[in-house]
């Protein structure tokens, strides 16, 4: 966890650099309307059990991650964007086997996930509320062996014959969805805080969703 706190360091400094300026210069808001912009995050999801066929379980844990993103604001109101992010939480599953025989795994899984969003902000001006929802994809990797290990090589034009190993793991791409409320303020022309809460479902193999509680902030600049 050190590098996350690496990360709220930085960003809070980041965000005072900008900040205790900008209480001296609250005329100078400029409209978002037929800009871009672009934000870097930091992203909470929150613990989760999740119950499946046969008394299968996955206890995920809750998880500090980052991400990135990118938007065009149409007008003061109305903006399309794309975010990607990254999580990587830790977890304890029971897997029942063929024969009804149970065993625990214990490990981290790595998540992947990219959204195109709609975001809309009630009030024209430099604090407003505001309210989203995208629809997209997220990539699961458990982390846990599908086959043995195995060894690829190849010719580099700098340092030759190169050789790494490798292990299959279990993983999927699956079709998610999310929505989000939240506050944002634009703290001077070009920079903005954004924070939220909201639900990121994925549609899971076996029917229905799994549904995560996210929290997100955000440090962005406009252009």
């Amino acid at each position: 966890m050190r590098w996350h706190l690496l990360v709220v360091t930085l960003l809070i400094t980041a965000v005072a650099g900008v900040a205790i300026p900008a209480t001296a210069q609250a005329d100078s808001y400029r409209s978002r309307a037929e800009r871009w912009e672009f934000t870097v995050q930091m992203r909470y999801i929150d613990d989760q059990t999740f119950d499946h066929a046969a008394g299968s379980q996955v206890d995920v844990n809750s998880d500090v991650g980052w991400g990135f993103g990118f938007a065009y604001n149409f007008n003061d109101h109305l903006a399309l964007g794309m975010d990607f992010g990254w999580n990587s939480p830790s977890y304890d599953a029971t897997v029942v086997t063929d024969t009804g025989s149970t065993y625990q795994v214990s490990n981290e899984m790595s998540t992947s996930s990219f959204h195109l969003n709609l975001l809309y902000n009630f009030i024209a001006g430099p604090v407003t509320p505001f309210v989203g929802a995208g629809i997209g994809s997220t990539y699961i990797d458990t982390n846990i062996p599908a086959g043995p290990a195995g060894t690829s090589c190849y010719w580099d034009p700098w340092y030759g014959y190169i050789c790494y190993g490798y292990q299959p793991t279990y993983g999927d791409s699956r079709f998610s969805y999310n929505a989000l409320v939240g506050i944002r303020w634009d703290i001077n022309r070009d920079v903005f805080l954004r924070a939220a809460v909201g639900s990121h479902w994925i549609d899971a193999a076996n029917g229905g969703d799994q549904d995560f509680t996210v929290g997100r902030l955000e440090i962005g600049f406009s252009y």
